[in-house]
């Protein structure tokens, strides 16, 4: 699978790299916990750094030094129970193409999806569970507003109408419940489980409270050029053309660390090498793809640790 990928990137002219695993700065993420690493110097003190949850704030740093378009292969550290999906090491592949946007990224991972579940099925139909996938066949592309309104009756993306949906679910709303609270509650619950089971489907154009690194649409800026791309339920891609404005990314992030602050995530910073980096920052999109769930797919594995080594529960 793994070449097959490396083979795409090598004819479309990418250049492999490999970034360090262990960062000062972790990618802000109010969703994702990172894993501390405390290092100790000769001199006896210690300092805490972080396991990277992705590479991307590496590797935009080498694309600010012009290092043209690039992907990488890597496991990745995240802080999160072990389940049927999720694992807190998993192998990520993330690339980024230069002088590109969302729908050019798109392409590209419609075409990497392809092209590594043929070199697992040889070929042949891919199956996943009881259906069965033609990934040649025209993939579905819906905005995720669509999605809401088709799977979870929600007419729009504002607070009220997530809250009413929810009170309609039977559910609470807190009197603190934030908008993107409401957002993930319904797209756990009523929206996700759906996506891609009949066919592959890209779901694109994300509300602006949805991305802390997405550029938004010059036509419509409350929605950004985000996407992800599900099959059989599963979430495999996430990718957005990049925002390069350093003063709305320091706001953004400055917004994502007082979330995590306020979620008992403590200890984190803001990278200021990276927001003085992406002054040089060519227009770009990138994409993460999780290769072990890419693996569950070609090889019809309900379960991650069918591709991957058991974690082994220790006990004290």
């Amino acid at each position: 699978m793994e070449e097959a990928v490396r083979a795409y990137f090598k004819d479309e002219g990418f250049v492999e790299v490999t970034t360090s695993a262990i960062v000062p700065h972790p990618n802000l993420d109010p969703n994702i916990r990172p894993v501390p690493v405390n290092i100790a110097d000769l001199s006896g003190g210690s300092y805490r750094h972080w396991l990277h949850t992705s590479p991307e704030l590496s590797m935009k740093k080498l694309l600010a030094k012009g290092s043209g378009s690039i992907y990488q292969i890597s496991p990745v550290f995240r802080d999160e129970e072990h389940t049927p999906l999720h694992r807190c090491e998993f192998s990520m592949l993330e690339w980024y193409r230069v002088d590109a946007g969302y729908e050019d990224a798109i392409r590209d991972t419609i075409r990497i999806v392809r092209a590594a579940c043929r070199a697992v099925t040889d070929g042949e139909e891919l199956i996943f569970g009881d259906r069965s996938y033609d990934l040649e066949d025209q993939w579905e592309e819906i905005t995720m507003a669509e999605a809401f309104e088709r799977y979870a009756g929600v007419v729009s993306l504002t607070h009220d109408d997530l809250a009413e949906a929810l009170e309609g679910l039977g559910y609470r709303i807190g009197a603190d419940s934030t908008i993107e609270d409401l957002f993930f509650h319904i797209y756990v619950e009523a929206v996700e489980p759906s996506l891609g089971v009949e066919r592959p489907t890209i779901v694109k154009d994300y509300p602006s409270f949805l991305g802390t690194m997405a550029r938004p649409r010059e036509d419509d800026p409350s929605l950004l050029e985000r996407f992800e791309i599900y099959i059989a339920g599963l979430e495999l891609a996430n990718g957005y053309t990049e925002l390069t404005d350093s003063v709305e990314l320091a706001e953004r992030m400055e917004k994502v660390l007082a979330d995590l602050s306020r979620d008992g995530v403590e200890g984190l910073t803001i990278d200021d090498r990276f927001l003085e980096a992406m002054a040089d920052l060519p227009p770009c999109a990138g994409v993460s793809v999780g290769m072990d769930r890419l693996a569950m797919l070609a090889l019809d594995a309900p379960d991650i640790s069918q591709v991957v080594y058991p974690f082994e529960k220790q006990t004290t």
